[in-house]
């Protein structure tokens, strides 16, 4: 019960984030990454930054990313 309750506030941000923008698996993504982000140490961040959603989108449709 308690892992529902502490989901809340999280599932919360990604339904807010996603009405927020145009594409909404644009900001179900950018919510995410930065939960993920959020988990990480400044180290962690700075070492293997997460990429962009746009690189993202590029990359799952097999175009090269630059």
């Amino acid at each position: 019960m308690e892992n529902i309750i502490k989901c809340i506030p999280a599932l919360l941000s990604l339904v807010l984030l996603a009405a927020c923008t145009g594409d909404p698996y644009q900001g179900v993504y950018e919510g995410i990454k930065n939960n993920n982000d959020a988990k990480k140490t400044p180290a962690e961040r700075a070492t293997s930054p997460t990429p962009s959603y746009d690189k993202y989108k590029k990359e799952r449709e097999g175009q090269p990313s630059e």
